[in-house]
């Protein structure tokens, strides 16, 4: 589909990747189709960043909120509290995921207002998260 949602920036360098925020991030680049949602973009990138505060003083995992109409997309990466993410279970990580996933949408809506339907496509994650199995 048009929604690419990448492993945690940073986190999954150092700890690998956990398979169970890889699957429902896959089931939802797999459910969601962006141009449900907006006739203004093609495609949206999402990248967490789940880093120590000393990483992200560097320039390596800065916030980065980039919506190009031209070219008809969108990449986002914004940060997740590291000690926290670490400290958490799996289903906790899962949640702070789709937190940032939203609020990396909440962006795009800010900036396309009346174009993005942010309250849909907040719904369709939200039932694909606390249902997987009936998709």
């Amino acid at each position: 589909m048009n929604l690419h949602i990448n492993s945690p920036s940073y986190y999954s360098q150092i700890h690998g990747i956990d398979d169970d925020i890889y699957k429902m991030c896959r089931l939802l680049e797999k459910n969601i189709d962006i141009k449900k949602y907006t006739s203004l973009l093609d495609t949206v990138g999402i990248t967490p960043i789940v880093a120590p505060n000393f990483e992200i003083n560097g320039a390596n995992y800065a916030e980065v909120k980039y919506i190009s109409l031209p070219y008809r997309m969108a990449s986002i990466s914004l940060h997740i509290d590291y000690l926290e993410y670490i400290s958490v279970s799996i289903e906790e990580k899962k949640a702070l995921i789709i937190k940032n996933i939203l609020n990396s949408l909440l962006v795009i809506k800010k900036r396309l207002k009346n174009g993005f339907d942010y309250v849909q496509l907040e719904n369709d994650i939200l039932t694909l998260v606390k249902s997987p199995e009936e998709i």
